[in-house]
């Protein structure tokens, strides 16, 4: 889900109308190894993000202050690696009073079938359960992302707003994933001469009356489980037909030892693509608030000798969480199991966050936004429309300078940057300045004017006709520390400059 970013504004009754700002932040490093000892990072797949939907309300009334934002439209989805600004309408008695409100956020409502809507009240939303047979169930297990996505879901409560008018804003609250996930992985030490005895594994079985029949989609301080009420049935995951157990030298190294969360998961990654480590699934569950238990069934197949039949031995041998809350939403759960020199099982359990804070939905002015997009000064080029598409040839005058122009208003103090792209040769023969400029919406309005002219250094020599770029934006915060991607923000019509 390595998108670039996007810039809403939801249009609202009357441009003067007060706007809410609500900014979602999903940082791109959610998505590499991070440093954080026990974070394991997520896949895409599990990053994906297919619905969105925001509800704004008055802490003190419970009463909608703006119009829910709900959207399944790609277009108007969020990405990491980048900030997108929702611009919620909110009328002047809300502008004059500045009560306190409550948020709630809901990714990818349809993967559990959440019975909210824009008309859900707060006390729907405070109440929504999700749970069943189908919707992340040992009954019926997951076994891999669905197509709607992973459920993240995220509330924050009497937050103050703050900002001046017509752009108010509230504070960060966060977003995680609202299942859990469990995996089964084993492997054998590898011998020479293996012909004596044979172990494999027949089937691994999760307890029942441990995950929950029921629990919250939001935790509004309060447990997110609905008590009382757990699925009765285990959940059996049989050993594949003709699969067989992988073996390496070591298996061991492959037990977790206190490593941080990416570097382990590189590992186990590493140890599945080298084929000494057999995977026998993974699996999306609701969460727990108990301590996980359940059992690994196993056989020990001795050869029979000079004509006497094999003795198989079938065990069994039982496996646990450490403590309860080790299956809260958002975490990863491995259980590997190995055979060693001894020639009996050993397991190896342990469970890590899963992208811990892995989003921040950050009501601020950290947002890239453009309040018009790139457009070239017809009078500095002659600019010709490709048929009926929004691309445009743009034809550089021999003597003169191409002119462009966008207005840029956040982040205030931050800076554009401004990137060629085209072919080496074709980036030699065009100069474009400035190649960063600070953005201050006190200054024309938040005006950047961008130049694009051939290259006049006496020392270029070359015939630089036929040459053509293109223009690709981002932007930095103040601080410097953190990149938006702002390719939509920035442009609309994509321009071709030709020489």
């Amino acid at each position: 889900m390595l998108f670039t970013a996007c810039n809403l504004i939801y249009d609202g009754p009357g441009e003067d109308c007060p706007r809410l700002s609500i900014v979602i932040d999903f940082p791109e490093d959610a998505f590499v190894a991070k440093a954080d000892v026990g974070e394991v990072p997520a896949s895409l797949e599990e990053n994906a993000i297919k619905e969105l939907a925001i509800w704004v309300f008055n802490h003190n009334t419970k009463e909608k202050v703006t119009e829910p934002f709900i959207t399944n439209s790609s277009a108007d989805l969020p990405s990491a690696g980048g900030v997108r600004k929702y611009a919620l309408p909110v009328d002047r008695n809300f502008l004059l009073t500045r009560p306190n409100v409550d948020v709630f956020v809901l990714i990818n409502q349809s993967s559990i079938n959440a019975t909210v809507s824009v008309n859900s009240s707060w006390a729907d939303l405070n109440t929504a359960i999700f749970g069943g047979n189908g919707y992340f169930s040992p009954e019926t297990p997951v076994k891999t992302v669905p197509g709607n996505g992973l459920p993240m879901s995220g509330v924050g409560l009497d937050l103050k707003v703050t900002g001046e008018e017509p752009s108010l804003s509230v504070t960060n609250i966060s977003v995680s994933r609202a299942v859990s996930k469990l995996r089964y992985i084993f492997s054998q030490m590898y011998t020479e001469d293996n012909t004596e005895e044979e172990y494999s594994i027949q089937k691994v079985v999760l307890d029942g009356n441990q995950i929950p029949v029921e629990e919250y989609v939001f935790s509004s301080g309060k447990s997110r489980i609905v008590p009382d009420n757990y699925v009765s049935g285990s959940m059996t995951t049989p050993w594949p037909d003709g699969t067989a157990l992988a073996s390496c030298d070591a298996p061991e190294i492959y037990s977790y030892a206190g490593q941080d969360g990416p570097s382990y998961e590189n590992l186990i990654t590493d140890g599945i693509s080298r084929g000494r480590l057999t995977d026998l699934g993974t699996f999306y569950l609701r969460e727990s608030d108990k301590a996980l238990t359940g059992t690994v069934y196993y056989t020990i197949t001795k050869k029979g000798q000079n004509g006497d039949p094999d003795i198989v031995e079938e065990k069994t041998l039982p496996f646990s969480m450490a403590a309860p809350g080790d299956f809260a939403r958002n975490h990863t759960w491995t259980v590997y199991g190995y055979f060693i020199s001894n020639r009996t099982l050993q397991l190896a359990v342990h469970a890590m966050p899963w992208d811990k804070n892995n989003y921040t939905i950050k009501f601020s002015e950290e947002s890239l936004q453009v309040t018009q997009k790139f457009t070239v000064d017809r009078s500095t080029a002659e600019v010709v429309r490709i048929g009926e598409t929004n691309e445009y040839n743009v034809f550089l005058e021999s003597g003169n300078a191409c002119r462009g122009y966008l207005f840029v208003t956040t982040p205030q103090g931050g800076k554009l940057e401004i990137i060629p792209r085209g072919s080496a040769n074709s980036l030699e023969a065009f100069t474009v300045s400035p190649s960063q400029a600070t953005i201050d919406p006190t200054l024309n309005s938040g005006r950047i004017d961008i130049l694009i002219d051939r290259n006049r250094d006496p020392e270029y020599t070359k015939d630089p006709t036929g040459s053509t770029i293109t223009l690709e934006f981002k932007a930095y915060t103040p601080d410097g520390d953190r990149e938006i991607s702002g390719a939509s923000e920035c442009v609309d019509q994509i321009y071709h400059f030709y020489l």
